[in-house]
């Protein structure tokens, strides 16, 4: 059974367009090479990011990422086990959110946590849909 987990992190204050640049290359690679699907959304210093499929892979990345120096105040939102793949589809199965243009696959996953009856939805989803319209 699929697995998804969600959190968002702060970047480190000194990141570049560069290292942005470089993260995001970075991390569909690893995603795709993993066999993960999700997305990743950086908005104003901060990350947002889902990762779909095997449960002990998911924890095996989330752990680099929980030790990875560009990111501070990893919150996981989400940690639960799913039926589909909402982010299958794009050319790699991971796709980087760049433009409010690509956020249709982020609706349905706030759906789906809606209909998953998840303990914390309405905190986690005002989370989400804060973090993707912070001006």
């Amino acid at each position: 059974m699929p697995h998804t987990l969600c959190y968002v992190s702060s970047a480190k204050s000194s990141l570049t367009d560069l290292d942005i640049d470089h993260l995001f290359r970075v991390n569909k690679r690893n995603n795709t090479k993993y066999g993960i699907s999700g997305i990743l959304v950086y908005n104003y210093g901060n990350f947002l990011q889902i990762l779909e499929g095997d449960k002990q892979t998911i924890y095996f990345l989330f752990e680099k990422i929980s030790q990875d120096s560009r990111h501070n105040n990893i919150i996981k939102l989400i940690d639960a086990s799913t039926d589909e793949h909402i982010f299958e589809g794009y050319d790699s199965g991971f796709v980087i959110v760049e433009n409010s243009k690509k956020l249709n696959q982020l609706k349905k996953y706030l759906d789906w946590v809606k209909e998953a009856e998840l303990n914390t939805v309405d905190k986690i989803i005002n989370i989400v849909e804060n973090f993707i319209v912070k001006k």
